[in-house]
């Protein structure tokens, strides 16, 4: 899953694309006509964009795709004009492109209490109890505050993700955004959503499929061409078919390297630690590789994100993504500012 850093105290995350003079390439069968075939890089800012000089830095980065928060969603901003960065964003070109694409982060798979859809009889979880509306399963499985695990196949639940004037992704295409970039698809795999989803006869995965199918349908009726990008959901094809003709690109974190979600920019273990390894099957291969790999010959584009310190993992990590043809990023956690730049 994405590793939460906008959590009740917001921390910042941050993420921009390095570019690599020179690394291994694999033939592949040709992307098809994807509006993402082209994005040749990209950064993500998911808080902080109401800090001075923060816009101006994404307007400065050459990267072809912007993901950020609108922050105009979170209780105490909601007076911070969204619509006002993307378009100060799309005014400025990218690497390939001739101007940035703009895509917003979307939890389609948990509630976040800092939200403003959060209203004041919602009752959160409990390690004893559902929350209220019902909902809201649990608390989030690797302990970040603020983040429950939803029923997401409620009509309830949908209603506050899209539907009305107030709903999130409506906003979201008022202000002008390209896209959204989901987070959370991998929900369906989350135990207490399991659970849940036994008890009511749901078919998670397809729960999940059908969800950010009829997200998508919605928006693109609305503003044709409206881009979609799950983040770590490559399995979701594998147990849903057909997820994949639903979205425009597939994100994948830590391809390589992941980092302590705790750590300081100048920690060890803020990035690098090696996560090849921790999937490995007892034949040396990896699992996750050779699905991505498949899903990109198939012709969806794949966006990477990786943390590491060493110089030497940053450039391994642009490497092991390039050399499948993906498109690599990579920082360290907390991800609260730029990392430098290798040479090109």
């Amino acid at each position: 899953m994405f590793t939460r850093y906008h959590v009740a105290q917001r921390a910042v995350l941050w993420i921009t694309t390095i570019t690599l003079s020179a690394c291994t390439t694999v033939s592949l069968a040709p992307l098809a006509r994807k509006p993402l075939a082209q994005v040749r890089s990209w950064a993500i800012q998911l808080q902080g964009l109401e800090r001075s000089g923060a816009v101006a830095s994404l307007q400065r980065a050459t990267v072809d795709l912007v993901v950020i928060e609108a922050t105009s969603n979170v209780r105490g901003s909601e007076g911070f004009a969204s619509a006002d960065v993307v378009r100060k964003l799309r005014s400025t070109p990218g690497e390939a492109l001739p101007s940035k694409l703009v895509l917003a982060y979307l939890n389609v798979g948990q509630a976040e209490d800092y939200r403003d859809y959060w209203r004041e009889d919602w009752r959160a979880p409990t390690t004893e109890e559902r929350g209220s509306p019902d909902f809201l399963l649990s608390l989030d499985p690797e302990g970040w505050p603020g983040n429950y695990p939803c029923k997401f196949w409620d009509e309830r639940w949908k209603r506050v993700l899209f539907g009305s004037p107030t709903a999130v992704l409506d906003r979201l295409l008022e202000a002008g955004f390209d896209g959204v970039y989901l987070d959370w698809v991998l929900g369906y795999e989350d135990a207490s959503v399991r659970a849940v989803a036994r008890a009511d006869d749901v078919d998670p995965a397809r729960a999940m499929l059908e969800l950010v199918a009829e997200l998508a349908a919605y928006a693109r009726a609305r503003k044709p061409g409206f881009l979609i990008v799950a983040q770590n959901a490559a399995w979701l094809g594998h147990e849903a078919p057909g997820f994949e003709a639903h979205i425009d690109a597939l994100a994948q974190e830590d391809l390589s390297f992941r980092g302590s979600a705790t750590a300081k920019w100048d920690d060890d273990d803020a990035g690098g630690i090696d996560t090849v390894r921790e999937r490995l099957d007892e034949d040396g291969r990896d699992p996750l590789i050779e699905r991505l790999s498949e899903i990109r010959a198939g012709g969806l584009p794949i966006l990477t994100l990786d943390y590491a310190v060493r110089r030497e993992d940053v450039q391994r990590a642009i490497e092991r993504s390039r050399s499948r043809a993906f498109v690599p990023t990579v920082s360290r956690t907390p991800l609260d500012r730029l990392p430098l730049l290798l040479p090109r």
